[in-house]
């Protein structure tokens, strides 16, 4: 096997005015993190010099609290929950527990409902803005309550957006240089003004 003629100093941590690794004091223990014999210093040579052991341990052991204190506020955020439903049903007879055990199922079948209807109503709006026309981006302002007050929503915003359609023709007809693009306060408040009167009729 051929020896190297030019060996490399690595120096692993570095300080000072960033020469590189070719710079400072290669045959020094200290500085250049090798022992005097041209070896690579090893982590336990390392950790042996003065001091070094001391801060290891000290970073080691603030992760290991910082790690152990997260899981545990999460372990009881999760199980304050579990526990406080728990004491409640500790507390209840027969007939309340029961109650109670229908109650929640049915807020949880009532809200997958709700979930599902406004995903279907969402979906038929923005089909209804699309056949009328109108930017799909004002699906997001309608109210979902029902399709009542969507089919209501989807009228209001109709007619505020025909408004300010024609409110822009008419200025633009008024004369002067015509606008290149529309200013950020005119779009903020026609949004403000569809919003108001959806509210309004809502």
């Amino acid at each position: 096997m051929k020896k190297n003629k030019f060996p490399m100093t690595l120096q692993l941590f570095a300080e000072g005015d960033g020469d590189g690794a070719g710079g400072g004091n290669v045959s020094g223990a200290g500085a250049s993190g090798e022992g005097t014999n041209n070896e690579p210093l090893s982590f336990d040579g390392f950790l042996a010099q003065e001091g070094n052991q001391a801060e290891f341990d000290r970073r080691v052991q603030k992760a290991i609290d910082t790690a152990v204190s997260n899981a545990q506020q999460k372990w009881q955020a999760l199980t304050d929950d579990k526990l406080s439903e728990a004491e409640k049903l500790a507390k209840m007879n027969k007939e309340e527990k029961a109650a109670y055990m229908q109650q929640k199922k049915e807020k949880e079948l009532s809200d997958r409902e709700s979930a599902v209807a406004r995903k279907e109503l969402m979906a038929e709006a923005k089909n209804t803005l699309a056949e009328k026309k109108l930017p799909a981006g004002l699906a997001e302002v309608l109210n979902y309550t029902d399709a009542e007050s969507c089919n209501k929503s989807i009228a209001a915003v109709e007619k505020a957006f025909q408004a300010a359609v024609e409110a822009a023709v008419q200025e633009r007809l008024k004369g002067g240089e015509p606008m290149k693009k529309a200013p950020e306060s005119d779009a903020d408040s026609m949004e403000k003004q569809v919003e108001a009167l959806i509210m309004g009729r809502m």
